[in-house]
């Protein structure tokens, strides 16, 4: 129990016991919202790579290929690929081509609108396209291997691996000819967003400069994927024959490159699909076969990592303080389309984060704006990971 001197005023009472919450509010505010004194030499704001100084005004020479098959056992629900199919249909303006069934063509063309797309309903299932023909009894199989089979079903396996097929099949049936091309998940625009000329044209053609510079390869012999991690050290030791990689590395909701590499990447992506299948092994989750490609095929490989300790942009940055690792990005899966958008689009989706945190849970959290990281090579990652003396395995497989 609290005495106070009878000379103070229960008014003045409470005023004095508000006095210390309010102290304590202004340090937590402080604390929050000032560089501590060990961060005082490292820059706040890490500065985003050279861009080019003349934006692209069309996106003409970029193709982006998705595919929708709903079917009984799925992930999500069909009002929430609805839902997301509109985010990412109505505002890009980007080129379309995109694979459905014939029930769900109304859909995609209304979510589309007036902008460019082709609607291709000539596979009422993935496992009706030529790498996946007459494979449906043998995913039914290899699913008693997934160690995620209460989540998953054959039907998600073949949605997966179809994707190879159908982003290099949309660039041979289109009388246009195109730079780059891209796959993006139907479902992978899951929140508001600003991204409309998307991916930027500027921006691919700078990254993909960058990419031929370090890997020493030719711009269109190289493939983008993002990556959500890295193998694990042990996999230094790995060769081909033992088969997909289960380890978090791969993202496949995005993926792609100039024409030939996309020929080459579905080349590839069958015949290690088909080696690895007859030797009993599973191959139903596109990721670990993807991951296996990374390190058979290194030097072919660019890529984006938000969770990379070691990048300059994450410098000054504490986790358990700032949002994320480079600041407010949004979902952190989707971090390469902030990524791979140009310098304006970047800075509305940095607004538009910054509004939705004032209304979140994490308030208290320092909101330091989404910073662009740097390019990566997947030989730089591997190496870095298993040691500076190692090397790609050997592959046989014939592609």
């Amino acid at each position: 129990m609290v005495l106070w001197p009878r000379h103070i005023s229960s008014s003045n009472r409470y005023f004095l016991l508000l006095l210390p919450c309010a102290a304590a509010l202004l340090t937590l505010f402080y604390f929050l919202h000032t560089e501590p004194q060990v961060r005082s030499d490292i820059p706040t704001q890490y500065p985003p790579p050279t861009r080019p100084t003349t934006p692209a005004t069309s996106n003409a020479n970029i193709l982006i290929v998705s595919a929708f098959f709903p079917f009984a056992k799925s992930k999500h629900s069909l009002s929430d690929y609805e839902s997301w199919l509109a985010r990412f249909l109505q505002p890009i303006t980007t080129d379309m081509y995109f694979y459905t069934s014939t029930e769900m063509e109304p859909l995609v063309r209304r979510c589309r609108g007036s902008l460019p797309i082709t609607i291709d309903t000539k596979y009422a299932s993935p496992f009706d396209i030529p790498p996946l023909s007459g494979l449906r009894d043998k995913y039914n199989e290899m699913h008693r291997l997934d160690r995620e089979q209460e989540r998953h079903s054959p039907e998600l396996y073949a949605v997966w691996n179809a994707k190879p097929f159908f982003l290099d099949d949309a660039l041979s049936k289109l009388n246009k000819t195109y730079e780059y091309a891209f796959w993006n998940d139907a479902g992978s625009f899951r929140s508001e967003h600003q991204y409309k000329q998307w991916p930027s044209p500027a921006r691919v053609e700078e990254l993909w400069k960058e990419g031929a510079e370090l890997t020493k390869q030719k711009p269109e012999d190289l493939l983008f994927f993002p990556i959500t991690g890295v193998p694990h050290p042990s996999l230094r030791y790995w060769v081909q024959d033992h088969g997909p990689i289960d380890n978090e590395v791969s993202e496949g909701s995005f993926f792609g490159g100039s024409p030939s590499t996309i020929s080459w990447w579905r080349n590839t992506f069958y015949a290690y699909h088909d080696y690895y299948m007859n030797l009993g092994l599973f191959v139903g989750k596109d990721q670990t076969l993807i991951n296996a490609l990374f390190v058979l095929f290194p030097e072919r490989l660019i890529s984006v990592w938000l969770g990379d300790p070691e990048a300059p942009a994450h410098a000054g940055l504490v986790s358990k303080v700032d949002e994320g690792m480079l600041g407010s990005c949004g979902p952190e899966w989707f971090y390469y389309q902030f990524w791979l958008a140009s310098l304006t689009e970047q800075e509305e989706m940095r607004d538009l984060w910054e509004r939705n945190v004032r209304w979140s849970w994490d308030w208290w959290r320092k909101r330091e704006k989404c910073r662009v990281t740097r390019l990566l090579t997947m030989d730089h990652v591997l190496r870095r990971q298993f040691g500076a003396d190692w090397a790609p395995p050997m592959h046989s497989v014939d592609v």
